[in-house]
Formats: C-alpha cells, structure tokens, sequence
C-alpha cells in the first residue's frame, strides 16, 4: 500500500501538467489532420465518379485481415514481420498508454488495481518490439539496400523521432519508480525497462530530480509526440500511410479481378484519361496510398526484363503530377501543365505492360495499376490513335478479318478436318459450345490443343459443337490494347449470335477468351456459364469419368498462366490433372503460383514486337530451364507459343518441350510414348 501512495501522490502531482499539454496540443494535432484529410479529399474529388460503397461486410472483413493479419504483407518473411512488428508494437504502446492517461480520473488507478498494472507492462512489451521492428527495417534500408527501395528525406527522419519518442517514455517511467516513496523492486515486473532506467536515475541528486517533476512528461515526451503527429498531417509524410492504407484497401474493386471497366462511348466525355482529372476518384486515392514499399516493382516481369515500366514510378510520376496540377490550396488547375500521355508517363511505359497482374497481387494496400495503365491506352489508341505499329496491323487485322493474325491464310474449320465435330450453322442441337478461339483456330502449333481438346470431349461423349467461320475474336486483344470500340463491337456481334444459337455453357483452352467471356461478356448482357479446359479436365477425373494411364519418366513443370491464375485464381484445377498422370513428376518452377512470371503475351504483346534482350519469354524459359525439366505444361495458347518460341531462342527445343495440359491428357489416354 505504501507503494501506491506513493504512486498515487506522483500521478497527482503530474496529472495537471499532462491534460495541459494535451488539451494544448490536441486541438493543433486534429486541426493539423483535419487540413490535411481535406487537401487530399479535395484532389480526390477532382477525378471521376466511381461507386465503391457496395458490400461493406467484405470490404470491412478483407480491411481488418490486412490491416490487422498483414495477410498480404507477410507473403514476404522479412518486410512481413518487421512490418508486423512496427505495427503491433504500436498499437501494445498507444492502447497502454490510453488506459493509464485515462486511469486517473475514473479511478481504475486505485489500488489494487491490475488493469493499470498490466497496461503499464503491455507498452512497455510494445516499445521493445517497435524497437526490435525499427532496427529490422533500418537495417533493411540502410545496410542491405534493396534495390526497390528509394530514401527521402523524411523516411530517416522517421527513424530517430520515434526512437525519441520511445527512450523518453523508458526516462519517464524510470524517473517516476526513482521518485517514489516505495520499494523500487515493486515495479520490477510491471515495469521491467523502466526500473532499469530507474536504477541510473538514482545516482541523480533528489534535488535535481524535485526540479523536473512537473513538467518533464510535457517537455521531453507528450511535446516532440504531438509534434510528430502535427508533422505526419500537414506533409505529405510516408507514415499517413496508417489512415490511407486501409482506406484504400476498404474501397478496392469487388468486381472479377480480370474484368476492365467498360467506357460508356455514346455518353462519355473523354474516352479513356489524357489528364488527371480523368482518373476515378478511387484512382486517384490510390496514388496517395502507395507506401513506395516496391513490392509491385520486385514482382513487375517487364521491369525485371529490362523494359520502361515501373509499376511503383508510374504511381509516383502521376501522384507528383497531381500535386503538381493542384497545388495546395486546392482551388483550380494550373495554368500550364505536362501532357501525361508523353511527358510524365512516357508512351514506352504505358505499351510495355503485360496486363499480368503481378503489380496487384503484390501490392498490400491494393493500387489498383491495370486499370491506369489502360485507361492511358484508351485515350491513346481512340482520341490520338497512336498505337506501336504492330499493335496497329493486329487492330487492322481485327476489324477486317476478325482476328489478329495478320498474314494467315488458314481458316477457322482447317484444324478440324475428318473430326466429325458438330458446326451450328448444321446442327445446332448441343449442350456445349467448344469455343476454339482464335489462336487455337488458326496457328499451327495451337491447332493440336483444339484437336487434343476436342478428342477428350468426344471420347467423354460431350455433346458439344463450335461455331466455325462465324467465330470471330472475343475482342480480348483490342480491349488490352486500348480499343475498347472495336473491343464492344465483337463483343455484342458475338452475344448475338450465341444468343441465336440458345447457348448456355461454353468451353474454352484460352484463359484470355475465358476471362472475357466469363466476366467482361455480362456488361453487355452476354451471362453464360464459362468453363476453362483445365477445369473441365479436373472436373471429369474428380467424377471418374476421366481415368488416364501413365506417362513414364516425365519430369514436368506447371507454368501458370496469368489469365488463367492471378485474374482468375485457378491454380490448382491444372496441377490436379498433371498429378493424376501416373509416371509423371511434376516440379514447381521458381516464380509459381501468384508469383508466376508471365510469358508475355498478354495485354495484347502477342502480337507486338519487341526488342531481343527484352523479350520476357526468354526470361521466363531461362527460368524452365534452370528447373532441369522434360517439358514445360501450359494451359493458355499464347503461352505454349511464347514457350516455343523461347525454346528456339535458347536452343533447347530438342531437350525441352512445351506442351498443353490437353496433349499430356490424350497422350496418358492413349498410351502414347512420351517422347
């Protein structure tokens, strides 16, 4: 009891001077937020509308579990716990503190109360693992130095700030035990660091010690902590990134992640965005909640091959350029600007994207960048029509033939000959429309995936037919490439005409065609039920209605198509039917699952030229390689050419093969030799 008078006479003597500061400091600290909330919802408003209100369980549910879980952030080991570290630490010091500011004047600081007790040792827990954290992350930055990250000035300024902030409330709490009339040792558990301090604040004369009772909290740690706090709110400092974080990741995009935005071409005033107003508001509130961690950086297959783009500077360049256009105070745009197509986004940059996704799936506080990147290429290939030239020829090639594959000269039925499949202009009478698409149809590699896959549907006895010369392209390539007329012309030209037939279920072996006929077709009024190959596949051995045989000696490597996994989460579906191969061995390349390096063929890069060191087959078939593997399985068209090609280009095409999940299944039916 003699302990806690002495306590109680402390707190009592030191109380006054706390509200003070607080009722000081605390009007500054939400004045300084307020005006900052309201600069960055200013900007905000001046992009478009986008509704984003809709489903607030799922969107609360997936904010709590990043924000709180870091399920995102510790996808990677080290900046996962140290971010996990920072966080928790934080949130044990300040929750601590709250209940002992506030145990004064509602009592619970009587004795003997534990609440007091056990808040007292929760911050001081806290502050030794924001510690441990903060040197984690100072080591990161300053010794190891990985490239994707870049140092301004206020990111080490951070650092010894909060380092402060902590080593003055470890003084105070030892001051606090070595003026008190109690045994010191009775703090010795509750407040472990600050009786260490303690015991050096002992050798201080008590006279010096009476002179600083009162006003050494506000001087040395509620001060430079309000100051700190004013700092984060009225600059643009990266630590705002505690309240935009999950603000942003509350308003991401519910909708499919392959699905794009549709424009409205009759009423839209600008098709696509030329300036910065014409972003969503969304979009813009993205730029300011990039963290500038890099992780979109690290996982971007066109940075890591050596292209223009940077997911993270392309965020950074139209965030400057937007405080650049609206200076603070918010009230009109400048007078004279950049253009953002050319002069702070290059047009290199807005071409070199894959449309991967690797940036989202990275990303933890969802920065939406897709949706960026083609809107760019809207207003570029619709109001300037400046496309690369072969981009340009593919378009041409789709409005008149009704495919990208200039030069051709096969048609849609050739791959089919002495088949006997069904085509609906004969007999419409099916429960399955085959949708062979336009790579499967007409190039020469990809027409053994639609005979494969054709095969297997009339050995399952499928009743299933395809469309012939009235398929046309699903409009894929043009929506990616920024022709979102063309892309909405095939589009309804294709609904009819299902619509015609009385279609239902579609199958298809392009992940691309899958995307879009799934979840971009439905904009326009086109529901249908959409499966992939490799989920027919999976699905038909799950029932037994699908039983291979073996492929002895096979070491095979599962590449994920991006279409196929990060836009539509099917991972496993294909792994399943390679697994149910007996002989064969499957391995996981080094870049899998969501972190799969893409082939580089979407986005409309199949048909686009690039220069030799940047190809990102080639990238992507060194990584083949290095897995020391018999054949490479695919389950997309454009990735089994682009496999093909990088074969050749590294001269493994008599070593290494590429094939489609389609041919390993007839080849395991039919007990052919793997060779």
């Amino acid at each position: 009891m003699d302990f806690w008078t002495g306590q109680l006479s402390y707190i009592h003597d030191v109380f006054k001077p706390i509200i003070i500061a607080v009722l000081i400091f605390s009007p500054i600290l939400l004045a300084a937020f307020a005006v900052g909330f309201y600069r960055r919802l200013a900007l905000w408003r001046v992009g478009r509308s986008d509704s984003r209100s809709g489903n607030v369980l799922a969107r609360v549910r997936t904010t709590l579990g990043v924000a709180l879980a870091h399920l995102r952030l510790l996808s990677e080991a080290y900046p996962g716990w140290m971010h996990f570290l920072i966080f928790w630490g934080a949130a044990m010091v300040i929750v601590g503190k709250l209940i002992r500011l506030f145990s004064y004047p509602v009592g619970i600081d009587n004795p003997p109360q534990e609440v007091f007790l056990y808040s007292s040792l929760m911050s001081e827990i806290g502050a030794v693992v924001i510690i441990i954290g903060g040197l984690l992350a100072v080591y990161r930055r300053y010794v190891l130095k990985p490239s994707r990250l870049d140092t301004k000035p206020d990111d080490t300024l951070i650092f010894p700030w909060v380092f402060l902030i902590l080593v003055t409330g470890f003084l105070i709490k030892g001051y606090r035990i070595a003026t008190s009339d109690a045994d010191p040792t009775d703090w010795a558990t509750w407040s472990p660091i600050g009786y260490g301090f303690s015991k050096i604040m002992a050798t201080f004369a008590t006279d010096y010690r009476d002179q600083i009772l009162v006003w050494h909290r506000v001087v040395i740690h509620t001060v430079p902590a309000f100051l700190f706090g004013i700092y984060v709110f009225i600059t643009r400092s990266r630590i705002q990134h505690l309240w935009l974080s999950p603000l942003n990741i509350f308003f991401r995009s519910l909708r499919p992640k392959g699905e794009l935005v549709p424009i409205d071409l009759e009423n839209a005033e600008v098709w696509g965005a030329s300036k910065i107003e014409d972003f969503t508001w969304k979009q813009l509130l993205d730029l300011d909640a990039c963290t500038r961690c890099g992780r979109c950086e690290d996982n971007c297959p066109a940075n890591l091959s050596g292209k223009a783009l940077s997911p993270k500077k392309l965020v950074q360049d139209l965030r400057e350029h937007l405080y650049e256009v609206y200076p603070y105070p918010v009230k009109k745009p400048a007078e004279t600007r950049r253009d953002m197509l050319s002069e702070v986004i290059t047009e290199q940059v807005i071409w070199d994207c894959t449309t991967c996704r690797a940036c989202q799936e990275a990303c933890p506080v969802y920065v939406e960048h897709i949706d960026k990147i083609i809107d760019m290429r809207r207003n570029l290939a619709l109001e300037r029509a400046e496309f690369p030239e072969s981009a340009q020829q593919a378009l041409m090639s789709l409005q008149s033939r009704g495919h990208p594959w200039r030069g051709t000269t096969a048609t849609r039925t050739d791959w089919m000959a002495d088949l006997g499949i069904k085509v609906l202009s004969e007999d419409s009478n099916v429960d399955v429309l085959y949708w062979v698409g336009c790579t499967a149809a007409l190039e020469d590699r990809n027409m053994k995936v639609a005979i494969a896959t054709a095969k297997i549907m009339q050995a399952m006895g499928i009743n299933f037919g395809i469309l012939g010369v009235e398929e046309t392209c699903c409009g894929d390539p043009a929506r990616r490439m920024g022709d979102e007329y063309l892309f909405q012309t095939l589009c309804q030209k294709n609904i009819e005409l299902f619509k015609g037939y009385g279609i239902k279920k579609i199958v298809t072996t392009c992940p691309h065609c899958f995307n879009t006929l799934k979840h971009e077709y439905p904009q326009f009024g086109g529901k249908f039920e959409v499966v992939h190959h490799s989920e027919l596949l999976a699905d038909l051995i799950r029932q037994g209605k699908l039983r291979l045989g073996s492929i002895q000696g096979m070491k095979v490597a599962y590449h994920d198509s991006c279409y196929l996994g990060r836009h539509n989460d099917i991972y496993q579906q294909p792994r399943q039917v390679l697994d149910s191969i007996s002989g064969l061995t499957r391995v996981e390349l080094a870049r899998s699952g969501k972190r799969a390096f893409c082939c580089g063929g979407g986005g409309g890069h199949m048909w686009m030229e690039e220069p030799a060191e940047q190809r990102l087959n080639v990238r992507r078939t060194e990584q083949v390689i290095e897995a020391g593997v018999d054949v490479v399985a695919t389950a997309c068209p454009f990735c089994l050419s682009m496999f093909e090609d990088g074969l050749k280009a590294k001269e493994k095409e008599d070593s290494i093969a590429a094939l489609d999940l389609s041919e390993l299944v007839v080849r395991a039916l039919t007990g052919q030799p793997s060779e």
